[in-house]
């Protein structure tokens, strides 16, 4: 059953079957999860602790990632092809320097 079909039943008609009511309920709580995760989704570029990591010095910075900026950013260059991608469903992907800082954290 289609998304668009859920709304078309009729909740006060006996000829609707368990089966169809459930998936109406499926389908709610699949809707309302989404929204909660793009909320957060939405604050990642500007509350993320990615983006805390630009304020760390240069020992911070190290002490963290176990490399320094400039070692940092010649992996990133080997591999930045690699693990780029795409996206899906209209969502932004994670940049290739944040899933390297998320790997070697």
């Amino acid at each position: 059953m289609m998304a668009h079909e859920l709304f078309k039943l009729d909740l006060s008609s006996e000829s609707d079957s368990d089966e169809e009511l459930d998936e109406l309920v499926l389908y709610s709580l699949i809707k309302r999860k989404k929204s909660q995760n793009s909320d957060f989704m939405k604050k990642r570029k500007s509350h993320g602790e990615f983006v805390l990591t630009t304020e760390l010095s240069e020992k911070q910075f190290t002490n963290y990632f176990r490399l320094n900026r400039c070692q940092f950013h010649e992996v990133l260059h080997i591999i930045k092809d690699t693990i780029f991608s795409e996206g899906c469903n209209a969502q932004r992907p994670i940049d290739p320097e944040e899933k390297l800082a998320v790997f070697l954290r």
